[in-house]
């Protein structure tokens, strides 16, 4: 099972491998597709700049988005929250002039790309070929960790109650005051309700 994973592994980073060193673009091949479906959308837009750095870019139904290009930031928050630019911020580099793909994160680059794939997977060695002391360091690291034993008894729980949720006041079940339960009830109680004095 393990050389099965292995084997494929090895299989995966060569292939990708091959792939990265065959890509000329500067962005990764699915980057660079995503971005080509952003600059569809970004020439809808409508940019208007308010200083060096901060742009206000406009869409259909006067919804407005501050771009800043010094922090990479927009207020729809896509830019700065996967670092890759948004619609606006590609907008505000399509009206500056300058490519889009610069405000890319490095990690969408296709130098990253070729980086993450360098390593080579070899294959395991022949049991025999294995030292015991480290074999034996290997399965101490695969095996987790001894979990402490589990006192006796029930867990107590306690829920979090909800907004506007209150705790419902105690009945009691033999009485029906509000207030205590039957194992604490005090109030004296006839024998018989049908009684009728005589």
């Amino acid at each position: 099972m393990i050389e099965h994973i292995r084997s494929k592994l090895q299989q995966w980073f060569y292939d990708r491998r091959e792939e990265s060193q065959n890509c000329t673009s500067v962005l990764a091949p699915a980057q660079e597709d995503r971005l080509f479906k952003t600059l569809e959308v970004a020439k809808a837009l409508f940019v208007e700049p308010l200083d060096q750095f901060h742009f206000s870019v406009r869409c259909g139904r006067n919804v407005r988005y501050i771009v800043d290009l010094n922090d990479n930031t927009c207020t729809c928050r896509k830019f700065q929250l996967e670092s890759f630019p948004c619609a606006h911020a590609v907008a505000v580099a399509m009206y500056r002039g300058f490519p889009p793909h610069s405000l890319c994160s490095h990690y969408y680059m296709t130098d990253f790309w070729r980086a993450a794939y360098a390593e080579t997977i070899f294959p395991l060695p022949n049991e025999a070929e294995w030292e015991v002391p480290n074999y034996i360091v290997a399965l101490n690291n695969l095996l987790p960790p001894e979990a402490p034993p589990r006192t006796p008894g029930r867990r107590r729980t306690s829920r979090i109650p909800s907004t506007g949720e209150f705790p419902q006041p105690r009945k009691c079940g033999r009485c029906g005051a509000i207030g205590h339960t039957r194992r604490f009830c005090t109030s004296q109680i006839p024998l018989n309700n049908d009684s009728t004095d005589v």
